[in-house]
């Protein structure tokens, strides 16, 4: 893949990654499963999501990022190329980034240890997730991992893109 690929493939894992886990949260929280998001409830228009997806960009990029560099790794090391694998792949490996992060943010406490404010930053969004529920990270992982495999082909050199 090209350096220009690699740089579509890491922002389409952080802009698509994040609008998918928002959109999936949103639409569980607008079934009225749960009132965990009250301030996201008054909203109860495309605005509410698009105000929701906004702060997920910025919490989940580094779940997004770590996902996305993570099935990368798996799936050539697999030597697998279908879009379909990576959707697979994703739908696996994503629950594990976010119940990792969102443990990871339950052990650290902020108000003793003001320096690990950075990794409350990078993991509050897998932590918020985790509350929601982690079975979100499936549907948003197996869509997102699908689309990454699509732009990992469509970037691959010609000696690469047998389908396997």
């Amino acid at each position: 893949m090209t350096r220009r690929g690699s740089l579509i493939y890491y922002l389409s894992a952080w802009i698509l990654g994040c609008f998918f886990m928002s959109l999936a949260i949103w639409i569980r929280d607008a079934a009225g499963s749960n009132a965990l998001f009250v301030s996201v409830r008054r909203f109860d228009s495309i605005f509410g999501l698009i105000f929701f997806y906004f702060y997920g960009l910025i919490l989940g990029a580094f779940a997004a990022m770590l996902g996305a560099f993570s099935l990368r790794r798996i799936m050539r090391a697999l030597k697998c190329k279908t879009p379909s694998h990576w959707a697979v792949a994703g739908a696996i490996l994503m629950p594990v980034v976010v119940v990792t992060l969102g443990w990871l943010e339950r052990r650290f406490d902020v108000t003793l240890h003001p320096g690990e404010r950075l990794m409350t930053l990078l993991t509050l969004g897998p932590k918020t997730v985790l509350e929601a529920g982690w079975w979100l990270a499936v549907p948003a992982g197996a869509v997102t991992a699908y689309l990454l495999g699509r732009i990992e082909r469509a970037f691959a050199g010609p000696a690469s893109q047998n389908v396997s």
